[in-house]
């Protein structure tokens, strides 16, 4: 198993020589998934092999680490915990594609190479929910910082505040 991760991968060539990599992906690298990141520090740990079933080329692994993304209600850091499996199928077209079985998910190769950071940047970005927030206290945090600001503004913006103090002194 090579310890470093290549950067560009042709799956059809390295399942026929049933290759597996593991190492580790600086996060900031990740340039879509550093946009919705609250903190894009650290690494993600990936193990990823290349094997045959049948005549198919599949390319199997995991990603593990952690991101701290941000909450969707409070638009504060949420850590986020990841722990990927995926199970891709090497196909050339959409009607391959369709043909796979249930076990695994498509994987479109045209015959170029690929990036191997861009194919996990996807298997993230796919695991990583639509709307991500904090529990229950996130929304009392929320409310309460709101009124907060409210109670603020409406001391600060009361147009009358200035007669109320003309009333109280005299002048």
């Amino acid at each position: 198993m090579s310890e470093k991760l290549p950067e560009l991968i042709d799956p059809i060539l390295l399942a026929d020589r049933r290759s597996e990599f593991s190492g580790a992906l600086k996060i900031a690298n990740l340039e879509r998934l550093s946009d919705i990141l609250a903190v894009n520090d650290g690494e993600i740990e990936v193990e990823i092999s290349f094997a045959k079933e049948g005549k198919r080329s599949v390319v199997e692994g995991g990603i593990k680490g952690a991101l701290e993304i941000v909450c969707q209600t409070c638009l504060h850091a949420l850590p986020w915990s990841l722990d990927i499996n995926f199970k891709l199928g090497v196909v050339s077209s959409l009607e391959e594609a369709d043909r796979i079985g249930l076990d695994c998910e498509p994987l479109l190769f045209n015959g170029d190479k690929l990036s191997l950071s861009g194919l996990l940047e996807d298997e993230i970005l796919l695991a990583l929910p639509d709307y991500p927030k904090h529990g229950y206290e996130c929304i009392k945090r929320s409310h309460a910082d709101n009124s907060d600001k409210e109670n603020n503004r409406t001391k600060a913006e009361n147009p009358f505040s200035v007669l109320a103090k003309l009333k109280k002194t005299g002048e």
